[in-house]
């Protein structure tokens, strides 16, 4: 019985989590509250509560779910290629068709898709009462793409593939900012040629401006 109260508990837990994306993502966050969240599943804003102590909290756990996912991408491209765990192995040209490949599931999977959108348009970031939750994501060692491209590159430069004048976390940050804009522009439909095509040669370009 209580572990069946126990799955039920997560199964309610990550249909609040899938209401709150959509709304959020629709609303904004701003303007969505554990009212609508509630609302939208037929529970009482107290169940909301139950699982999770304040909206923060809840968007925080859906950035976490979206970093466990990279996470375990990652953890999959090492035991690929046949190597450990501690992410010494990466390299640029690796994480970059993980990148790829990302792209295209975040303009084919609408849950994708809303999380993007969320994160790049529904959320003012800016905003004083998203300090809290800025400063965690600024602090936290969650391993998300950024890091996947840092390490790379260093572990790159430490094989002598890249240059050691080169500034691994500047370039990440640039690669990062370019799979963005992309997607962005996809999902906007201001795209008019391939993502896929259009980000390898983007980050064949960056390499080429790394490389030893």
């Amino acid at each position: 019985m209580a572990r069946r109260t126990k799955e039920e508990a997560e199964k309610t837990r990550a249909r609040i989590m899938a209401s709150a994306l959509t709304l959020f993502a629709k609303k904004g966050y701003d303007r969505t509250t554990f009212n609508d969240v509630a609302a939208r599943l037929k529970l009482t804003k107290g169940a909301v509560y139950w699982h999770f102590e304040s909206k923060e909290a809840l968007l925080m756990a859906l950035v976490d779910e979206m970093f466990e996912t990279f996470g375990r991408q990652i953890a999959e491209l090492k035991t690929q290629s046949g190597h450990g765990a501690d992410g010494a192995e990466l390299t640029f040209r690796a994480v970059a068709d993980l990148m790829l490949r990302d792209a295209d599931m975040v303009v084919s999977s609408p849950k994708m898709a809303a999380f993007f959108m969320l994160m790049k348009c529904q959320v003012k970031w800016q905003a004083t009462s998203m300090s809290k939750v800025r400063e965690d994501l600024l602090t936290n060692d969650r391993f998300g793409p950024l890091q996947a491209f840092r390490m790379a590159i260093e572990n790159d430069m430490k094989a002598g593939l890249v240059r050691q004048d080169v500034d691994a976390v500047q370039v990440a940050t640039v690669c990062i900012a370019i799979w963005d804009g992309l997607v962005q522009a996809r999902l906007d439909h201001f795209l008019a040629c391939d993502l896929g095509d259009t980000l390898r040669k983007s980050y064949e370009a960056v390499w080429q401006s790394i490389k030893a």
